[in-house]
């Protein structure tokens, strides 16, 4: 059974039951959905296992490198059979032991690329795209997302152990009017965009990697939803990284600064692979009508350089300001600097949400991080 041992071997997922079945020539992952989460006992539709499931074939259609490959589904007993990836590494864990994939930027840039495009207005006949609408409307895990994400920051009182200093800088700017605004901005776009299929939880526990291969897993959030949401998530979670290597111990200075460049390097990797590919995928399989209207997929590409950084911001200001287990900063033993990480993503988090209208292109936004780290350091 995984979900038993470390989270560094099993992840840090606490809803389903999972088993590893390994024979001497097969290894197989089996993944079952039952009404009540695992860890919490919290109630859970069922319906959200065939929902992964016909994600996932979807996804295997589109970008088979990238996705395990699927045996069965049983519908009955809401179980999903597929490729065992445990032979890559969870890239969560990985990060924190600042292993470097060196492809791990356009690999990622490439699969939300392809996935978002193909399953697009702009690709799929009008009914395929307004069944898929019907399809991925998952109710009730989006209900998740939208009220715990950009309202509630999942309830969460904040972290008590890093001090009251650390608390009440949290709650002020949690409740500051004009970041709650922002929040608000944020899931109206969440909410009211069906561009196309996302993953909804692309955070770096559900993309195993190794320095020549990635898959992405845990696809029972999919739903229609914004071009660049899993795009922003995603560049939270690398942010996160990125702070912690900032405090966090390394054996020289100099291999400090080589993962810092690397994550940020990531980071710019992924969004121009992203565009470049979205663009190709245009420019090859756009229906006729959108043939050469480069000025509306400009227009996608503005509104997505605006609110994937506020997705970030949201997404990484929930894991950083509540009590709940935070893998990228929990690495980091010395308390102290603890803290100084954890302060330093939530002050970079604060500066995307209202820069963003301003970012033209993913140097905006690296500039960004860099500014508010250099003026962060000059108060230390």
């Amino acid at each position: 059974m995984i979900g038993e041992g470390t989270e560094e071997e099993d992840g840090d997922g606490y809803v389903n039951y999972i088993f590893r079945v390994r024979t001497e020539k097969e290894a197989y992952a089996l993944k079952q959905g039952l009404a009540l989460s695992r860890c919490s006992g919290t109630p859970m539709g069922v319906y959200r296992n065939k929902l992964e499931y016909d994600s996932m074939r979807i996804r295997y259609a589109i970008v088979p490198e990238y996705t395990p490959f699927l045996k069965f589904h049983d519908d009955e007993n809401h179980i999903i059979v597929m490729e065992d990836v445990s032979y890559l590494g969870i890239s969560r864990y990985e990060f924190n032991k600042n292993k470097i994939f060196p492809d791990y930027g356009r690999q990622c840039g490439e699969c939300m690329a392809k996935t978002e495009f193909y399953t697009s207005e702009y690709y799929l006949g009008r009914d395929e795209y307004r069944k898929l609408q019907t399809k991925f409307e998952n109710t009730e895990l989006r209900r998740i997302m939208e009220d715990n994400i950009f309202m509630d920051m999942f309830g969460c009182e904040i972290e008590r152990k890093l001090g009251a200093g650390f608390e009440d800088f949290c709650r002020q700017i949690t409740t500051d009017n004009r970041y709650v605004t922002e929040r608000m901005k944020l899931r109206r776009s969440f909410i009211s965009h069906a561009d196309a299929l996302i993953h909804g939880d692309l955070h770096t526990s559900n993309i195993f990697a190794s320095e020549d291969g990635m898959k992405v897993i845990d696809m029972e959030f999919s739903f229609m939803g914004p071009f660049g949401y899993d795009l922003g998530y995603l560049t939270g979670n690398l942010l996160s990284q990125y702070c912690a290597a900032c405090f966090k111990p390394f054996s020289s200075e100099s291999e400090r600064r080589e993962y810092k460049a690397y994550l940020l390097a990531t980071i710019k990797s992924m969004f121009r692979t992203y565009f470049q590919t979205f663009t190709e995928c245009w420019n090859q399989d756009a229906k006729q009508r959108y043939q050469g209207q480069d000025g509306l997929r400009r227009s996608i590409f503005d509104e997505i350089m605006r609110d994937a950084p506020g997705y970030a911001s949201a997404v990484n200001w929930f894991r950083c300001a509540a009590e709940i287990d935070y893998p990228d900063f929990d690495v980091i033993k010395d308390l102290h600097d603890r803290k100084l990480a954890q302060t330093l993503s939530l002050l970079i988090d604060w500066q995307l949400a209202f820069q963003r209208y301003q970012f033209t292109s993913v140097d905006d936004l690296i500039d960004t991080v860099l500014f508010v780290e250099e003026n962060y350091r000059k108060r230390l």
